[in-house]
Order: C-alpha cells, then sequence, then structure tokens
C-alpha cells in the first residue's frame, strides 16, 4: 500500500481538487501519497457527490477508494481516478463502466458460478465519443476493457452442482468453490492492478486475474475491423470458390436452355463430355439436384442413410446437450439431475452414436472393397484409393479449420468469446497441419484443434490398415475371417486393459467442469480420442460387411426363428449398453463395474447396431428396413460429413456469446437442441454445394482417368454402387 509520514488529521486538511477554485469538471488528484486513510477521503469528496447521480452508496465509494489506492500502476490508478470523477459528475461513460460491473453474488450455493454483470455495457464506449455530453471532453474518457476473474467463495458449498468438486466437497468441507466474476476497469489496468481492485472492492480472495483474457473497448480506431494476411487470404480462397459456383451456375442455365433446342444425340453427347462435367462441378443447381435425388437401392444400402441421419441427429442433440451444460445455466441443478435419470440417457450417452458411425464407415468400405476385388479381379491400386480419400476428405476440412484460424474470432462477442474462440484459434494455428495429416489425436494434443476432429483422425488411420483385412478376406476367406475376429476381441479388450491399469471412468462422463474445454480434459485427450481405444467399433464394421457380403453373393436367407432370436437379443443389449451409464451419475460405483462397462458397452453395442444393419440390408427387417431406406433420409445422410465438420462452429459460437445464466427446462433444451441442429445443417449444406460436391466431382473424373486401364470383370461392369463419401466416410 501507499504509506506517507504525513497522515492527514482531518477532512479539511485534505484538498480533493487540483486547485482552491477548481472548475467543475476537474479531476480529483490522488498521486499526493498521503491520499491513503479512505474514510477520511470519502468526507472529503461527500460536499462535491451530486444525489442525483449517487450510483455508488457510501459502502460502494469506500471499496471503490481502497481498491484505487492499493493497485500498483500509475496509469491505472489515473484513470481510476477519472472515473471516479466521471461518477461524482454524473459522466455518463463512467456510470457505464461502474455499472457494468458485478457487485454482488447471486446464486452461488445453485451452481450460478458466472457473475458476469453487464459486458456490452461496459465494451460500448463509442457512443460517448461519437456523441460525447457537453460536460464531458472526450480526452477525458478512460477507455475500458472487460475482464473474467476467478474469486473465491468462501462459505458456499455449492449443493446442486453436479461435478466432480461438489464430491470434494462432500469430503473435504474446505475445498474451494470458485465464481468467474466480470470486471469493467479501465484498459491500462494490468493482471495484478485487476487482482487488487476486485479483491479489495470485492472484500473476497481472487485465485487468478489474467489480463491476456481481457477484452478491449470499441473506442476510436479500435472499432475497425483489423484483417491481417491470414484472413485476407481465407477471403479470397472462399471468394474463388463462391466466383466458380457463380459461372458453373450461370452455365448450367445456359445449357438447360440451349439443350432444349438440341436433339437427343447431341444432348447426350455434350452432358457426357468431360470439359462439360467438369465446368458443372460447381454447379449449385447440379449439387442441389444431386443432395436431394433419390438413388436406386443396390444391395439394401438406402437403409444406411436412415441410420447415418437419425445417428448425426443423436450426436448433434448430445453436442447441444454437453455445450449447454458446460454453459453458465441459471437452474444448473436440472441439466445435472437428469444424468441420473434414463429420460437423456440417449443424449449425454450419445457417443455411442459416434461408434455407429465408426462401425458403418468399417462396414460400407469393407462392403464396395470386397464388390471391386471381384470386379476388378483383385486388381487395386492403394494409392488411388488412399488418394481418393484424401481428395474428397481434406478441402471441406480445410475450409473450417482456414475459418477457425481466420475469420471466427472477428463474427461475435461475449464474456467467454476470448476465453474459448481465441484459445481456439491459436490452438488451430499451430496444429492446422496435424489435422490434414489426420494424425491429430496422437501428437500436440495439447494444442488439439477443433474438439470433434479426433473421429477423422481415427477413421483415416483405420481406413489405411483396412484393406489387409479385406484383402485377405478376398484371397483367404479363413485366414482373413479369423484374424479379423480376433482384432475384434483384441480392440475390445483394450479399454478393459487401459482402464484397469490407470484406474479410469467407465467412459467420458459428462460433468459440467470438465466439459468447458474438452483440450484439457485428461480423459478425453489421453483415452477417448486414441484409435487404439476405438477401434473395436470399425473391426466389427467390416466383420459385417463380409458377412453381408457372403450372403448376399450367395442369397442366403435366414430362418425365421433366428431372426426373432436376434431381434430380442440385440434389442436388450443396445438398450443396456446405452441407459446403463445412469449407474455411473448415481451413488459410487465400484472399479469392477467401471472395467466391465469400458470393456462391454461399445462392444454390445456395436453388436446391436451390427445386426440391424445386416437385417436391414439382407432383408430381414421388414417395415424398419423400408422406414430406414426413406427418402426423406437421403439429403440428411447425404449431409452428415459437412455436418460433422460445422457443428464445432455452431456450438462454440452460441456457448461463447452467452451473456448470463440461462434458464433450463425441457422446452428450452428441446428448443436449444433443434435450432443448434437447424444451424448447423445450414452451414453444411453450404460447405457441401462450395466444397465437397465440387471436389467430389473433379476427383471422380480425375480418378477414372487415372484407373482406366485397370482390370475388370465384364461380367458385372453395371453393378458397382457409387463409392461417393456418402457411402465410404
Amino acid at each position: 500500500g501507499i504509506m506517507h509520514p504525513c497522515k492527514p488529521t482531518s477532512a479539511a486538511d485534505i484538498n480533493p481538487r487540483k486547485t482552491k477554485e477548481a472548475a467543475p469538471n476537474d479531476r480529483l488528484d490522488w498521486s499526493a501519497e498521503n491520499y491513503r486513510d479512505v474514510e477520511l477521503v470519502e468526507k472529503a469528496l461527500s460536499p462535491y457527490w451530486k444525489d442525483k447521480t449517487a450510483v455508488m452508496t457510501p459502502s460502494e465509494r469506500q471499496l471503490f477508494l481502497a481498491g484505487l489506492f492499493k493497485v500498483e500502476s500509475a496509469q491505472c490508478r489515473d484513470d481510476l481516478n477519472s472515473t471516479l470523477w466521471g461518477i461524482l459528475s454524473g459522466q455518463p461513460w463512467a456510470i457505464a463502466i461502474y455499472d457494468a460491473m458485478a457487485k454482488s453474488a447471486v446464486g452461488i450455493n445453485s451452481g450460478v458460478l458466472h457473475q458476469f454483470g453487464h459486458f456490452d455495457e461496459c465494451l460500448d464506449q463509442q457512443q460517448f465519443q461519437t456523441n460525447p455530453n457537453k460536460d464531458d471532453p472526450p480526452e477525458l474518457i478512460v477507455r475500458s476493457q472487460y475482464c473474467l476473474v476467478d474469486i473465491q467463495m468462501d462459505g458456499f458449498t455449492m449443493h446442486t452442482v453436479a461435478s466432480r468438486q461438489k464430491e470434494a466437497l462432500n469430503r473435504n468441507g474446505d475445498a474451494v468453490v470458485a465464481a468467474v466474476w466480470g470486471a469493467c476497469l479501465p484498459a491500462s489496468c494490468r493482471s495484478s492492478d485487476i487482482a487488487i481492485f476486485t479483491q479489495l472492492y470485492l472484500q473476497r480472495p481472487v485465485i487468478s486475474a489474467n489480463e491476456s483474457a481481457c477484452q478491449l473497448s470499441g473506442l476510436g480506431a479500435a472499432t475497425e475491423l483489423y484483417v491481417d494476411g491470414g484472413m485476407f487470404a481465407y477471403a479470397l480462397v472462399l471468394f474463388i470458390f463462391i466466383l466458380l459456383a457463380t459461372l458453373s451456375t450461370a452455365y448450367h442455365v445456359y445449357l438447360i436452355y440451349a439443350c432444349r433446342s438440341a436433339d437427343d444425340v447431341s444432348k447426350r453427347a455434350l452432358q457426357q463430355q468431360t470439359l462439360t462435367i467438369a465446368l458443372l462441378s460447381f454447379s449449385v443447381i447440379e449439387n442441389t439436384k444431386k443432395l436431394f435425388q433419390a438413388s436406386k437401392d443396390q444391395m439394401g444400402l438406402n437403409s444406411i442413410n436412415g441410420i447415418k441421419a437419425i445417428a448425426m441427429l443423436m450426436i448433434l442433440a448430445g453436442h447441444a446437450l454437453s455445450f449447454i451444460y458446460s454453459s453458465p445455466t441459471y437452474n444448473e441443478a436440472f441439466v445435472a439431475e437428469q444424468t441420473k435419470y434414463p429420460t437423456f440417457a440417449f443424449l449425454y450417452n450419445s457417443l455411442l452414436f459416434v461408434d455407429t458411425f465408426m462401425m458403418l464407415s468399417g462396414f460400407l468400405f469393407c462392403r464396395i472393397l470386397l464388390i471391386e476385388l471381384e470386379r476388378r479381379r483383385g486388381h487395386i491400386n492403394p494409392l488411388i484409393l488412399y488418394a481418393g480419400r484424401y481428395i474428397r476428405l481434406t478441402p471441406a476440412y480445410m475450409a473450417i479449420i482456414g475459418f477457425y484460424m481466420t475469420w471466427f474470432p472477428s463474427i461475435g462477442s461475449g464474456p467467454l468469446w476470448r476465453e474459448r474462440i481465441v484459445r481456439e484459434q491459436e490452438r488451430c494455428q499451430a496444429s492446422w497441419w496435424l489435422n490434414i495429416l489426420y494424425v491429430n489425436n496422437y501428437f500436440q494434443t495439447d494444442k488439439f484443434c477443433m474438439f470433434q476432429s479426433w473421429y477423422l483422425s481415427v477413421d483415416t488411420q483405420l481406413f489405411f490398415i483396412a484393406p489387409i483385412f479385406i484383402y485377405l478376406l478376398y484371397k483367404m476367406r479363413q485366414c482373413g475371417k479369423h484374424l479379423l475376429i480376433a482384432a475384434v476381441i483384441c480392440t475390445s479388450l483394450i479399454p478393459f486393459v487401459v482402464t484397469f491399469l490407470r484406474q479410469l471412468d467407465p467412459t467420458l462422463l459428462v460433468y459440467a467442469d470438465e466439459l468447458v474445454d474438452l483440450a484439457s480434459n485428461n480423459y478425453y485427450i489421453g483415452y477417448y480420442i486414441k484409435t487404439h481405444m476405438r477401434a473395436s467399433a470399425y473391426f466389427v464394421g467390416l466383420l459385417t460387411g463380409y458377412l453381408v457380403h457372403v450372403m448376399q453373393a450367395k442369397g442366403k436367407k435366414l430362418h425365421n426363428v433366428l431372426v426373432r432370436v436376434a431381434w430380442l437379443i440385440s434389442t436388450f443389449i443396445g438398450i443396456a449398453t446405452m441407459f446403463s451409464i445412469c449407474r455411473f451419475y448415481r451413488s459410487p460405483y465400484t472399479h469392477i463395474e467401471s472395467l466391465l462397462y469400458a470393456a462391454l458397452h461399445k462392444l454390445g453395442w456395436n453388436l446391436s447396431v451390427a445386426w440391424l444393419v445386416m437385417a436391414a440390408t439382407t432383408g430381414h427387417a421388414g417395415w424398419l428396413q423400408n422406414f430406414l431406406s426413406s427418402r426423406i433420409f437421403a439429403p440428411i445422410s447425404r449431409l452428415t460429413y459437412c455436418a460433422y465438420l460445422s457443428n464445432g462452429i455452431v456450438e462454440l459460437y452460441h456457448s461463447s456469446t452467452i451473456r448470463y445464466g440461462r434458464y433450463q427446462s425441457y422446452v428450452n433444451l428441446e428448443n436449444a437442441m433443434i435450432s443448434h441442429t437447424v444451424d448447423t445443417f445450414i452451414l453444411a449444406f453450404v460447405l457441401c454445394l462450395l466444397f465437397e460436391s465440387p471436389i467430389h466431382a473433379l476427383e471422380r473424373i480425375l480418378l477414372r482417368k487415372v484407373g482406366r486401364h485397370e482390370k475388370r470383370a465384364p461380367s458385372t461392369e453395371n453393378q458397382s454402387p457409387s463409392t461417393s463419401e456418402e457411402q465410404v466416410a
């Protein structure tokens, strides 16, 4: 603190103005070291306080002065001084700064740990610069900043918060309860100043205050958008793709009118020209038609559309619930309670639907590659196979990563915006190259870019080794089959062994405080995203693809009794694996329970889905097959890849623009999930039209020319299904 040997003894000894004949808008002078007695200074200030603008109570003024005196930076102290004088004289800009700061905690015991104050009021200073008060010269305006400070809330116990912190509180009554506090202070105040002022003003210990997490107000030139080289390059690339789509669509419109006057032979010749196909690859009309058109149900694979669509909708709903759960909530107890009941199990255990996609990926790849091996008499160029997949996946992927790296921080704002979005941008700028090499789930995981990107890495790594198993199934069926069964068993045992050795949770549990930043969640980064922990679903898919291939090739049908028993068992296993997760959110569970669930729940779910796929593709699903093959699922299924890529933007945006804790109920959660899903598919549609579909069309033209001279079996020339990303994701 500031010390001085000559301490004033009365208010009369203090001259709160620079001169004896002070002008009304002179600032208070706190540079003299003898201004350290808060009560004395408060008495000196009282004659100058205007009752009509007294936004501070006497006790609040004393707390403000206590913080002002103790801050370390002279500039911060001077700006706090200016702010106080602005409040004294009723200046709107100063009152806005003070009014925006959270003054007291509300609802800590109920889990309301975010006391944001008023973010927009703090940072919206441009209005005061543009239209300054006649008594408020612009040079006196103090630029503000909005900071989040972690405050220790002694005496609170958070009885209703579902977190490991609550468990610690139950065991240890003196465990720390921390609240995130919104502080609006002058921009000149540094970390130490922020900590000192908030601690003295709030009269509570400060755990941390980091100025790098602060957001500056839009004052003067600061309101102008700064565009760096990366942002310009991304905008240029996006403009080129939009221009290509526009020109291609215009050319398509021209062809539509030109073909009306041409004969059938000329029309067909024009439409089949490689150049025409290439020029139309970016056409919005053509790509929209592809997206919504019905396809022939070859080998029963249309039923996969329904499974993919439903699984993706469940995954998106689960993501929405997780982000809502980890965001500021007014009644966190409501959301926390849902984990104890089966009602919401299919959402907070939606992780299993991700395994459904992994299983379908293995199934489709095995099924289609076996057909291609038979068509080409065992001659498949693996380089073309791998190159084709890389070309299909990467452009749309890079479009999203590029957005994270450049423009994402510029499209929104909020108390949590800088903490979450800028952090995500920095991670992507540091590790984007690992994403497009599809190895980011093993390297530099502390800088993990895009929380959902692990799936692409796992799927791609398994895609690279899958041809070995599939080729063995083609050449040496018994050997390949036994090797594949062994792979299923081994990859199912790995989670059991790792959980046993590391004393882990049975799966990724939905605790609010652990979902805020998945990249810092030890279980998520260390185990959940690893290929060796996820591979069993893919190998079950490969085995299912082989079994379906054999059944369809030989025209085999299962006995009705066997079909009924299989449906009964698979339904029971599926329900058990999905809803048994509730056990781990209730009373303390044993390590044996954790081990058994870790080992069996994914395998059980994958086998259940495997039967569904087998039954639906071989004619043993009855009305369910017709439902899953419905045309309504086709466009959703074709958009699943782009929806998967786009969903992170939607969830991060919604969770980072929150200004206050949201009240949650069943209806509100339902509305949020639906709106997030709609937003995701809107972005997915744009991404598909601009990047995925055009690149896929060009890739097919390129690879068709490269593989033109490979050997084929002419009798099956026209029986191959499409190998688009829709099927081999």
